[in-house]
């Protein structure tokens, strides 16, 4: 709400100055001018999306916070991993154009992942750097395929040309492939294997050359590195292991631009939701979870009986591409918990500590457990927050861009005064002050030298808002002042908020509303055309 006045205020003070020149006379004149009508109700002073009107007009928050998401990471990671390998002539032996050096040569290697046994993977990104070193004084061509890595069905394979050996100077093909979208078989060539990838390679003289005589001090040295290979999706078996996490701290905005004061709620309801999308049983332990108000130091520890508890969290199901995930729900009430006071601590962060065991009755699905890098296990907080609360001295702060220089760059504005008239229809009064910021966000000036008050609106018997309270401040503007305003790049908005009728609660309907007008009565100088 205040931004909105201020901002406006900023552009009808714009839009009266003009430019000054000097050689035209001019004189000084005093102008009235309304400067802006507004009305604002709730949805000004929190975002729409998290509020809700009940059936009785009486509004509530309706909000959800991540405190937790499981990575694939946590679970297992393919390493980067070097594959090398030299092949020497056998004996001594001349070749002509076109024929085989080495012949459908396969490899098996396997990663040394731990904690998890991969059947196949989905590859999201990665690489595979290829360099081979050739002693033979010909053009070779090698045909070099990962039969069990596809693409849209087709087996990874490319065929280059190395350039002839010189001297003892071998000669050297050097390149990285892309193998991102790859579905690979990592159950080896047999498919009675883990975590194993093979490689193929031919290596042939290229038609092109020249007959070559090779010797056994010829060799051939290829060398595959694969790495930076994240998969997208997984299956195998991934462990029965135990997981620590924690303790870690996850931002919560509910009260971001709150910065001073106190609030009591009538009720707070609160979900402790676990989503699991993976295809693995886990038992998952909360040592502690608890809100944290860094702005003030205090800390409150959730007690409830989920607190060191073990939560069974059965495995998702696949079908095809469908997924189908578990859920667990552990609802924290003012009657099973201290839910309440952790959340009137105004937390901006909230604190966990957590174990985790994966499978903990072992390989129960025959090596398919599934995993998807976006669908992944995750803890939120449900909560709903009937907006029925006392307020005392509840500061909300915000910072904004602030210029009011004409373009120019020179202002014909000298001094004045700007009258707010509040017409108050919520049940709370609010003391406002506006503080100005040097280019070093350094507080300057204030442009109240008092203490003022928005009166709060009236309230019946069942503290309900029955109308309307009117409120005038008077804001001075010295030239010294106004020199000082065309000089601000940023201003601080500090409300502070108290409910009437404490210490009683005070429930906020949708139908209350604030109407704003404002006038400014500047001293002007005109300049003759």
């Amino acid at each position: 709400m205040k931004k909105v006045i201020l901002l406006l205020s900023i552009l009808t003070i714009t839009f009266f100055s003009c430019r000054k020149e000097l050689e035209k006379p001019s004189w000084d004149t005093q102008i009235l001018a309304p400067l802006v009508n507004a009305s604002m109700n709730i949805n000004n002073l929190l975002p729409d999306s998290i509020l809700q009107a009940n059936a009785d007009s009486s509004m509530k928050i309706v909000f959800r916070n991540d405190i937790f998401n499981l990575s694939m990471d946590t679970l297992f990671q393919i390493p980067d991993t070097i594959i090398k390998n030299g092949y020497n002539i056998p004996l001594s032996t001349t070749l002509n154009p076109g024929q085989t050096v080495l012949n459908n040569v396969t490899t098996e290697t396997t990663y040394q992942i731990q904690d998890a046994q991969l059947r196949t993977a989905t590859i999201k990104s990665g690489f595979v750097n290829y360099k081979i070193k050739s002693k033979i004084h010909e053009i070779t061509d090698f045909v070099y395929s990962i039969p069990c890595a596809k693409k849209n069905g087709i087996p990874f394979s490319i065929n280059v040309s190395v350039p002839a050996a010189v001297g003892s100077t071998p000669g050297v093909y050097n390149q990285t492939f892309d193998l991102s979208g790859y579905v690979i078989d990592l159950t080896g060539i047999a498919n009675n294997k883990v975590n194993t990838i093979y490689t193929s390679l031919t290596a042939s003289i290229s038609p092109l050359g020249q007959p070559v005589a090779l010797v056994p001090s010829d060799s051939l040295i290829i060398e595959n590195k694969f790495y930076d290979v994240i998969p997208y999706y997984a299956k195998g078996y991934f462990g029965n292991n135990t997981i620590n996490i924690g303790p870690e701290t996850t931002n919560f905005t509910l009260f971001e631009r709150i910065t001073d004061g106190t609030i009591q709620l009538e009720d707070v309801n609160l979900n402790l939701y676990i989503e699991n999308p993976i295809g693995l049983d886990a038992r998952v332990f909360i040592n502690n979870l608890k809100s944290i108000n860094s702005r003030t130091g205090n800390t409150i520890n959730l007690s409830n009986s989920i607190i060191g508890s073990p939560i069974n969290i059965n495995r998702a199901a696949e079908s095809g591409s469908n997924i189908y995930p578990t859920y667990a729900n552990f609802p924290l009430t003012t009657s099973n918990s201290n839910i309440k006071p952790m959340i009137e601590n105004l937390p901006d962060k909230f604190g966990y500590s957590m174990q985790i065991i994966t499978n903990p009755l072992g390989n129960i699905s025959g090596s398919n457990d599934f995993i998807y890098i976006d669908r992944l296990l995750k803890a939120r907080l449900d909560m709903e927050i009937p907006l029925s609360l006392v307020a005392s001295n509840l500061t909300l702060t915000d910072t904004i861009d602030f210029n009011i220089a004409s373009s120019d760059g020179e202002q014909n504005i000298h001094s004045g005064t700007i009258t707010l008239f509040a017409n108050n229809g919520f049940p709370f009064d609010a003391g406002l002050q506006i503080y100005t910021l040097n280019e070093n966000n350094v507080v300057t000036d204030s442009l109240f030298a008092y203490a003022n008050t928005i009166d709060e609106a009236p309230i019946n018997s069942s503290l309900r808002a029955t109308g309307k309270k009117l409120t005038k401040i008077v804001i001075p503007i010295s030239e010294s002042r106004m020199n000082l305003l065309f000089n601000t790049p940023k201003v601080v908005l500090k409300a502070k908020f108290n409910t009437s009728a404490q210490p009683q609660y005070i429930k906020i309907y949708s139908d209350y509303s604030l109407d704003v007008k404002l006038v400014g009565d500047f001293n002007y100088t005109v300049q003759l055309q």
